[in-house]
């Protein structure tokens, strides 16, 4: 069971984020940032970073699933990906897995270790990812009583 504020490791998330609408004074925000995917072998898109929830590693493919429900496969590795991306923005958590903070919901990495997005998707978090999971999580969120 996910409590809300009670443990360090397990609790909802909703209240907690940052509003980056209101930062105005940060100018890499004022742009929308994006990247380049290809999708064909003369033809790339431009898609926000705040578009996409979470990634999927499928071998050497990338499965982008965006915040509308769709998804899209494309032959490049996550790794190469997530250096393009936001590294405060988008954390792996899993050897197969990366997830968009702003899509954070709750997260349990106590007893089932777990996230969990606003699409109600679950996703496990791995043992080794889980540090680096809650240090990007505390950056995320800022100084709060939860940590």
């Amino acid at each position: 069971m996910v409590t809300t504020l009670t443990n360090v490791n397990s609790f909802a998330v909703a209240s907690f984020k940052r509003d980056y609408n209101n930062l105005g004074s940060d100018t890499r925000l004022l742009k929308e940032p994006s990247i380049l995917l290809p999708i064909s072998c003369k033809k790339t898109i431009s898609v926000a970073w705040k578009d996409i929830s979470h990634l999927e590693a499928i071998s050497n493919y990338t499965m982008f699933h965006f915040n509308n429900g769709k998804k899209l496969l494309v032959s490049r590795t996550m790794k190469d990906f997530l250096a393009k991306l936001d590294d405060e923005l988008f954390v792996r958590i899993h050897k197969s897995f990366a997830i968009n903070l702003n899509y954070l919901v709750q997260f349990d990495v106590k007893e089932e270790m777990y996230v969990q997005l606003k699409d109600g998707k679950k996703i496990s978090v791995s043992r080794r990812k889980k540090k680096a999971f809650l240090e990007k999580t505390k950056n995320y969120l800022g100084n709060s009583q939860v940590f």
